[in-house]
């Protein structure tokens, strides 16, 4: 079993600290394959493979006790892991959809987002100049509603459209 791998080479390759390199060793989830004569952790290239999975599941977000798990059982696959890194991606997604909208609903109720009416008179002026009329201009709502509502919504509110405002725009162009 050839070792072609000090514990510095393969922090500076992953660009990990070698002090993580310890932890993952102290956890179980990394441990060198041999020692040298004078105590030093050395590993070798599959020792290096088993570390690009580690990090390539670490920066999917995939925390350390289920990565442990499927290296010791790698017949049941990845996808189990993958998929529970999904539902909890998508909680998150969800839970920062709430804030977000929580965040404007404040926002509206405060009076902040009135001062982006003016914003909105500019890009109508802008519009005007590369020729956006009012027949194009429900076009490029509606077209906008239909690739993405969220981020059309997010945009009308950042404008300082109310809520009441953009489900009656959003009502015009989708008809």
């Amino acid at each position: 079993m050839p070792v072609t791998w000090t514990i510095s080479r393969l922090g500076e390759l992953f660009g990990v600290s070698r002090s993580t390199l310890l932890y993952y060793d102290s956890i179980g989830l990394f441990s060198p394959s041999a020692r040298s004569e004078a105590g030093y952790r050395l590993y070798t290239e599959q020792d290096r493979c088993r570390l690009e999975r580690i990090m390539l599941l670490r920066g999917l977000g995939v925390p350390l006790d289920r990565i442990r798990d499927f290296l010791a059982r790698p017949d049941e696959g990845v996808t189990p892991i993958l998929l529970q890194r999904m539902l909890a991606i998508n909680g998150q997604v969800n839970g920062l959809k709430a804030q977000q909208m929580a965040i404007l609903r404040m926002l509206e109720q405060d009076g902040a987002l009135k001062g982006a009416k003016p914003r909105l008179r500019m890009l109508q002026g802008m519009g005007r100049k590369v020729g956006i009329t009012p027949g194009n201009h429900a076009r490029i709502h509606e077209a906008f509603e239909k690739a993405s509502p969220e981020a059309h919504r997010r945009f009308l509110r950042y404008l300082g459209f109310s809520d009441t405002e953009i489900r009656t725009l959003i009502r015009k162009v989708v008809k």
